[in-house]
């Protein structure tokens, strides 16, 4: 198992190449050897069990947490999921939910028994609407961190939460008075306590580590450390020094300035000052009841739109999993199948996991004894772990390193040895991390100490690693060293890959566009937006014209595309008119005779392609409408294929919004949020740290390391779990506080911590990219610093003096070129018809309203199927067949043809076997996957073996015979129910059967390899 389809693909692959390489001879490299002997071994035994792994790739059970968390919620449900299949949502589906789930709440503030909740949340936020949404929303995305912890019997008990309050302080405390013994001396204290500030001079000696001694604890920081946290360079009478006592004062200072070097004593002062409250107003935890009554109505009202809407999110995937797994009352059965089932697991970037992910593999595991033959093997780099933002706790790869899991603690061997990078570069970045990471780990902020790498590599360059500092706002002169860097790595190597690795895409932007100006041919990974694709804005302006006519600028949008390109003197003209819709004026005699010759051939073949598409409205399925007029209209035949696959995806997303009856403007601009443009390959790429995890390049380009991250919102409530697993929570400031409570400011610091220790990470698994050269570029700050929480704030120590010796040139870059698109258009127009595919290319969706209607008449048919109809009266037939858009005209034939299906299936032979009633029978069993989601039509178990059936309306040609269109049929239809049969292979260990059923000629046609 590991996190990610993009992993699982990885992992599969790997394996399966592993498998094939046992065709060719063994070779020479002895780790390869190894390799080779286990994928020889591994053959033989698929041979000796007629396993086909090679044929049946998925019969490997290679998945992510979160499918393992769908197989149990689907083959296993709860007495509450007993209902129809759900899907998985889309990202923009799930904010939708999120936010529906906050309105659906709100409108609940006159509720009897719940509006004095909402109503006092609401009023401590300001009665600010939006706020309540988006922090409701924020904690909706993240419910598996509180979900079940905030509901525990005592966890807002005011005395549960002081206890938990004060062992923080304590703990604290101690480490303090360790560092402060090693430093601070009793003259230190005679000199303090001659203080004339009374707090001060109460303080004679070294406090000690209980909670009464945080007040003198506090004292101690605030003469020592400035209001930021850095040492005093200077006292005053302010400080509690006047004139008087001159002597004493020149004295601490020199005392504080001996202290300077010690980091970790002013580190341990300053956390004084971030400690919790001990002791919880009433208001506190009235406030924090509040929250979490609010909070359960919103997850009511989530899990209510999900049950409507058939659909979850993963966090309910993992909810409903843990649940099913759990044995609070006795082991339950699908753990019990699964200890079973399970011999052997093997979990990939183990440092990724997820609380609720550990929860499940805790409880997967939880029977598990030494010596069963069971293998556990975690894999993971936790110096690699930057995805808090997808809830990875690092700190589990740390407890489990130290604990173990569940009853089993793991053997620990820790791999030394890059076989990656140059021994410079290694060298290079063993003599950093060794500096930037922390000394001593900590499993709750998520400190991970550093462990050096050994270089199988010889390689030494002087030069491997070259840093290139800039001056404040050199963003331009930034991105053109970069290109100079990528032109001459390009001109030493064509073939080189070279890889640009920024921390946010935003930061890409003026050296996308700087490459396009030099025609660097570059592959960007999901850095440009879907959205800001010309080609998306094109098609998202012909879909808002087609939903509606009166939009007059999408219809001027739609005329100045290229597949019309329209002029603006002829757009003039239509859009002076306001007495009549611009759809309506392209047919208008009197309004074409005043454009141009060229405009009115243009609006003319632009009319004529959506003629037949509006005439269909209501007919057809939007999706259909919309595809059909971009074949009209030529767009097709004019595409690259990125720009296919923006098609593509663009019409998916029609889709989605479609069958989730959200077609809309608005719903189509929020999907097209989550999706990235695709780019052709190229040895050039453009990509974030992120994405390059996993990944190597020759040379590695990392720019804007003096650029900050985006802010992150604070919650409306902070919690946090300890090892005992006792809680700690805070709620956020209401509009009248001018500051937040010091619990909320430490569980603030808290993560903040997290934040920064994942930083030191995420530049860590960018510089270990590089193979054998790594460009560093970061500018200072207006102050000429380097900016806090920057990456750059970590390599200042090794490159001050760079900035030290810079002096602002007066560089005379040139000007970025104003990235303004030009007119693009067809030069003949020409309106085309219906030409056949090419084939072999997958239909994703139909090309004619002919072949719409047989879609849609087959969908009729599988009804009566489903629902085991076979005497259905011509007139309800008839009824159904106007729905889908049949004419009146041809009704009669269709009512009779449908009639002869169903009476063909009836009579059939088959038929009592086929449509025997057996407990195991599904109709239209929907299964997701992890890229699909299929609909089965019927599927049984027979004789212990699970058959699929495909019902199919197919008629045979003219001339063919029933051998041939049989043939014809097994061609076409073989490789979608195979993919059936391997997904449901992953669920079923029943032998599977795929048949196809064609009522036309009352044939069983069964599927085989």
């Amino acid at each position: 198992m590991t996190f990610t389809n993009k992993a699982v693909d990885e992992l599969t692959e790997r394996v399966l190449s592993s498998l094939k390489s046992t065709n060719r001879s063994r070779p020479r490299e002895s780790h390869k050897q190894i390799t080779y002997d286990l994928a020889l071994d591994v053959m033989g035994r698929s041979n000796d069990r007629g396993w086909q792994l090679l044929q049946n790739p998925k019969r490997l059970k290679i998945s992510t947490i979160d499918g393992l968390s769908s197989l149990i919620t689907s083959r296993y449900p709860l007495r509450s999921q007993l209902v129809p299949p759900r899907i998985m949502a889309q990202n923009w589906e799930r904010g939708r939910a999120y936010k529906q789930a906050a309105i659906q709440t709100l409108l609940m503030i006159d509720d009897m028994q719940h509006g004095k909740s909402i109503s006092t949340l609401l009023l401590y936020l300001d009665n600010n609407v939006e706020k309540f949404y988006r922090l409701i929303m924020q904690m909706l995305s993240k419910r598996d961190q509180w979900l079940t912890r905030l509901y525990r019997g005592d966890a807002l008990d005011p005395d549960v939460l002081k206890v938990s309050a004060e062992k923080i302080v304590v703990q604290h405390l101690i480490r303090l008075e360790k560092i402060a013994k090693q430093h601070l001396s009793s003259q230190f204290f005679a000199l303090m306590s001659s203080s004339a500030k009374h707090e001060y001079g109460q303080v004679q000696s070294l406090p000690g580590h209980e909670v009464s001694d945080l007040t003198r604890w506090q004292s101690v920081q605030s003469l020592c450390l400035t209001k930021g946290g850095l040492w005093r360079k200077s006292l005053n009478k302010n400080n509690g020094f006047p004139v008087e006592l001159k002597t004493q004062k020149n004295e601490l200072i020199d005392l504080l300035r001996s202290l300077s070097e010690r980091e970790s004593l002013r580190e341990a002062l300053h956390q004084v000052t971030q400690l919790p409250d001990v002791d919880f107003s009433k208001a506190q935890t009235h406030t924090l009841a509040i929250i979490a009554q609010v909070l359960k109505l919103c997850v009511a009202q989530l899990s209510l739109y999900f049950e409507h809407e058939q659909a979850y999110d993963f966090i309910e995937v993992a909810l409903l999993a843990n649940q099913a797994l759990d044995d609070r009352s006795s082991i339950s059965d699908i753990a019990l199948f699964l200890d079973y089932k399970v011999q052997h697991l093997l979990i990939d970037e183990f440092q990724d996991t997820s609380t609720s992910q550990f929860n499940a593999i805790e409880k997967l595991i939880k029977n598990w004894q030494v010596g069963d033959g069971k293998t556990l093997f975690l894999v993971g780099d936790p110096m690699q772990s930057i995805y808090r933002f997808r809830e990875s706790q690092v700190g589990l790869f740390l407890q489990v390193k130290a604990q173990g899991i569940a009853s089993i603690k793991p053997t620990s061997l820790v791999l030394s040895t890059n076989f990656r990078s140059s021994q410079s570069i290694v060298e290079g970045n063993n003599k950093f991390f060794q500096y930037i990471f922390p000394t001593n780990e900590d499993i709750y902020q998520g400190a991970i100490s550093y462990s050096p790498s050994n270089s199988a590599s010889d390689v030494v360059n002087n030069q491997a690693i070259v840093f290139h500092p800039f001056a404040y706002d050199q963003f331009q002169l930034e991105a053109e060293t970069v290109l100079n860097i990528v032109k001459s790595s390009l001109t030493d190597k064509p073939t080189s890959e070279v890889a640009v690795l920024v921390r946010n895409r935003s930061h890409l932007r003026e050296i996308a566009q700087l490459f396009k100006q030099h025609n660097i041919h570059f592959e960007s990974l999901k850095t440009t937006p879907l959205k800001d694709h010309l080609l998306t804005r094109d098609l998202f302006s012909l879909a808002r014209a087609l939903m509606h006519l009166g939009d007059k600028l999408a219809w001027l949008s739609v005329l100045r595309s290229p597949w019309c390109g329209l002029l603006l003197e002829d757009l003039l003209v239509l859009s002076k008119n306001d007495e009549s819709i611009i759809y309506e004026q392209l047919a208008d005699a009197d309004v074409l005779n005043k454009l141009s010759k060229d405009g009115q051939k243009r609006a003319q073949h632009v009319y004529h392609c959506l003629q037949d598409v509006l005439d269909n409205q209501g007919r057809f399925n939007f999706v259909e409408l919309l595809t059909y007029a971009i074949d009209q209209l030529g767009i097709t035949q004019s595409l690259s294929l990125p720009e296919s696959m923006i098609r593509d995806q663009f019409l998916q997303i029609i889709d989605d919004c479609e069958q989730q009856q959200f077609l809309n403007v608005e719903t189509i601009e929020v999907a097209l949020e989550d999706f990235y443009a695709p780019s052709e390959k190229a040895v050039v790429k453009l990509m974030t740290i992120h994405q390059s995890k996993g990944l190597e390049f020759d040379t590695v380009i990392i720019p804007g390391l003096g650029r900050t991250p985006r802010h992150d919102d604070s919650p409306i409530m902070h919690m946090r779990e300890f090892a005992d697993q006792s809680l700690l929570l805070a709620p956020i400031k209401s509009a009248l506080d001018t500051d937040e409570s010091n619990t909320y400011s430490y569980l603030k610091f808290i993560e903040a911590q997290q934040n920064k220790f994942e930083t030191m990470r995420l530049l860590y698994v960018a510089m270990t990219r590089a193979k054998n050269n790594l460009h560093l570029l970061g500018a200072v700050n207006q102050s000429h610093q380097a900016t806090s929480k920057s990456l750059l704030a970590l390599l200042i120590t090794f490159y001050q003096g760079e900035f030290d010796q810079l002096q602002t040139p007066e560089v005379q870059t040139s000007p970025l070129k104003p990235d303004v698109p030009q007119l693009q258009r067809v030069e003949q127009i020409e309106t085309p018809t219906n030409k056949p595919r090419e084939q072999g290319e997958v239909l994703e969706y139909q090309q004619n309203f002919e072949r719409l209607f047989k879609s849609l008449l087959g969908t009729l048919v599988h009804q009566y199927y489903e629902h085991v109809l076979f005497e259905p009266s011509a007139e309800s037939i008839a009824a159904r067949l106007i729905e889908i858009g049949t004419s009146p005209s041809d009704l009669d034939e269709w009512v009779a043809f449908v009639l002869r299906l169903l009476s063909n299936t009836k009579q059939d032979p088959q038929f009592n076997w086929l449509f025997k009633d057996r407990p195991s029978t599904l109709t239209e069993a929907e299964f997701v996957t992890h890229e699909h989601t299929i609909v089965i039509d019927r599927m049984f178990i027979d004789d212990n073996i699970l058959w699929i059936i495909d019902f199919k309306t197919a008629e045979p040609a003219q001339g063919e015979s029933l051998t041939q269109f049989i043939s014809r049929q097994q061609s076409q239809h073989a490789k979608q129910l195979f993919f059936y049969k391997e997904t449901l292979n992953e669920i079923y260990d029943n032998d599977i059967k795929c048949a196809l059923y064609c009522p036309v000629v009352s044939q069983l046609i069964e599927i085989k390899h």
